[in-house]
């Protein structure tokens, strides 16, 4: 890149960084001019990082900041912005301020101290902070997702300059603390908006960390302004992606003796308290991390995890002991570096080093231990699993083996009368055997064997019903008109008749 884009190149882009000329109408020339401005400005925020020193020799910071003037001033600006670039540009100079704060964020996240002490000299702070406070007191919803993104990068710019500078946080000041107090203010329903509220708020949380903590009298101005209970409020919106952020900017506020009092007098909806809220977020991150508890409440023990193979257990067993295992490693540091130094202990000293030392080693013995019982135990049921497995195979074949021999036996006895006349007498004897033979007296004995038969499969009872020939009653389809469409056969179903002729009766004489 840098052999083919030189200082001239940057100079040559430069060029286009600069107030137009005043135009009362807005001709091609000028729409095109706009546009090939706003083409140099992009370029720059991908090429001047990459030539830090082209970008300095050039002046390129004051040109910046100067073009940032003429953005913010009241000069009348006739932009048509139907370029790419120009979107969201039209009959303002929102477009040049966007790609301008694009480049002075690239450079500035360099992290070249010579880049940012040169911005800071030239007052970047304080113009940025006069920027967004003019930015808020104009509103603009018709060009909301560009005005928010204008509002982040000056954000960041500012959290970029300041981060680990005392100083420059005491510039940032109060005046910093009243924009971030007033985007901490947003209503929490926007945050669903996506227009871009989600990223300022990012920005905003950055801001407090970079421009604020660590300098007394802004905490104290945050603090006075009721910053914490706005923390805590976005805190209580339940939304992941901030909490992090939110709860580590609460710990460094806890090292100001003022804080805990704002802490504690914070309340939420239905009178929730902090301490309530972060018991909450606690509970949540647990659930989400799969951690049991009982009825009670109370934590349920590890080793009961469901779903844990052998190997996982012996690296839980490690997890357990942890923090002895890291001791035992510190003291035996210490014990190599006095034998390295050749220094010999006390007699105390070295009985508590001792002790120490064998203690560790016993916890190491013993989780050994314990990681060959689990091995052991799992190997004996891979072993039990294996035989149940091989018993179900057995089985399934045992039972086939069974099939083939009954069906072996029902071959033999159909094709050779021999062996169905000595599986009969088996049968007959069989039944025999089972009956009770000690009937009582004046009893009916009622035979169930069907003489005649020649199977060797047990019948069912046969019952001989005495009913109406079915000759007369016409059987089951009497009454259906399938009965039309078959001829009536014994048994089967009766024809039916289109009509009867009744032959009238002898009248009776009446007597006289």
């Amino acid at each position: 890149m840098k052999l083919l884009i030189d200082g001239k190149v940057i100079l040559a882009l430069f060029t286009y960084v600069k107030k137009p000329e005043k135009q009362k109408i807005m001709d091609w020339s000028a729409a095109q001019h706009e546009e090939l401005q706003l083409h140099a400005i992009a370029t720059l925020s991908s090429v001047a990082p990459l030539l830090i020193e082209e970008y300095m020799s050039c002046q390129g910071n004051a040109r910046v900041l100067a073009f940032l003037e003429w953005c913010e001033s009241e000069d009348p600006f006739f932009s048509h912005g139907n370029s790419f670039h120009g979107t969201g540009g039209r009959g303002n100079k929102f477009a040049q301020m966007r790609y301008s704060l694009r480049l002075l964020r690239a450079m500035v996240y360099l992290e070249d101290e010579t880049v940012n002490t040169d911005l800071c000299e030239k007052g970047t702070i304080q113009q940025m902070i006069g920027i967004f406070k003019n930015i808020i007191s104009k509103p603009n919803e018709k060009e909301e997702a560009i005005v928010l993104e204008i509002q982040s990068d000056i954000l960041l710019i500012l959290s970029g300059l300041c981060e680990n500078h005392i100083q420059r946080k005491e510039i940032f000041g109060t005046e910093g603390v009243n924009i971030v107090l007033h985007v901490m203010k947003t209503d929490p329903r926007k945050l669903q908006s996506g227009l871009g509220y989600n990223l300022l708020l990012f920005s905003t949380l950055d801001s407090i960390w970079c421009c604020i903590l660590g300098c007394y009298p802004s905490e104290d101005y945050f603090l006075e302004k009721e910053g914490i209970f706005l923390l805590l409020d976005v805190l209580a919106l339940n939304q992941k992606k901030f909490c992090n952020l939110i709860l580590g900017i609460m710990v460094e506020f806890c090292d100001n003796p003022k804080t805990a009092a704002h802490v504690n007098a914070w309340q939420g909806k239905k009178d929730q308290t902090a301490a309530s809220l972060l018991i909450k977020l606690w509970r949540k991150e647990e659930k989400e991390l799969g951690v049991k508890r009982d009825k009670n409440g109370k934590i349920i023990d590890f080793e009961n995890l469901p779903g844990l193979s052998a190997e996982d257990f012996v690296t839980l067993c490690i997890i357990h002991r942890y923090l002895d295992f890291k001791i035992g490693e510190i003291w035996n540091e210490i014990y190599e570096e006095i034998k390295l130094e050749k220094l010999r202990p006390v007699t105390i000293d070295k009985k508590a080093l001792e002790a120490i030392t064998t203690a560790s080693e016993n916890v190491g013995k013993m989780v050994a231990s314990l990681q060959s019982e689990i091995i052991e135990s799992q190997a004996r049921q891979d072993v039990q699993n294996e035989q149940k497995v091989y018993a179900k195979i057995q089985a399934t074949h045992k039972q086939r083996e069974l099939a083939n021999k009954s069906w072996e036996n029902f071959l033999a006895r159909t094709s050779n009368a021999k062996t169905l006349k000595k599986a009969k007498r088996l049968q007959e004897k069989a039944i025999e055997a089972s009956r009770y033979h000690k009937r009582p007296q004046n009893a009916v004995f009622h035979g169930t064997d069907i003489k005649g038969l020649n199977t060797t499969v047990p019948s069912g009872g046969v019952v001989t019903v005495e009913s109406t020939p079915a000759r007369l009653v016409g059987g089951p389809l009497a009454d259906t008109d399938i009965a039309l469409k078959k001829l009536p056969i014994r048994g089967g179903a009766l024809r039916r008749v289109k009509a009867v002729e009744i032959v009238d009766a002898p009248k009776k004489s009446i007597p006289t």
